[in-house]
């Protein structure tokens, strides 16, 4: 992936035996992404759920901001009375520089 670049990254969540998050049971998924952390709640748009997988939208400013490599992971606030909380595994991505630091986004 390329700094300076906007787009989304996708999440699919699974659990040990592969299978699907069921949405219905979420209340919140906060992905961290280095030191920049966006929320999943169903109302806000910085990130959306389709068709079983997350899409974590990023500015041209957010991926600047990150060094070459990044280190990944979700953390997810299931609902009910207990509202237990899991997390997943720490993905490493790299990211390559750009040349020009220039925001085009303005």
């Amino acid at each position: 992936m390329k700094q300076g670049n906007q787009f989304y990254l996708e999440f699919e969540i699974v659990d040990n035996e592969n299978n699907k998050l069921d949405i219905k049971a979420v209340l919140k998924v906060q992905f961290n992404i280095g030191n920049l952390t966006k929320t999943y709640d169903g109302i806000g748009e910085e990130v959306t759920y389709e068709n079983g997988v997350f899409k974590v939208w990023l500015t041209e400013e957010e991926t600047f901001n990150f060094d070459s490599k990044v280190k990944m992971d979700a953390r997810v606030l299931f609902k009910g009375d207990k509202k237990t909380i899991g997390g997943t595994y720490i993905i490493d991505d790299y990211w390559y520089d750009s040349l020009k630091e220039e925001i085009l986004d303005v």
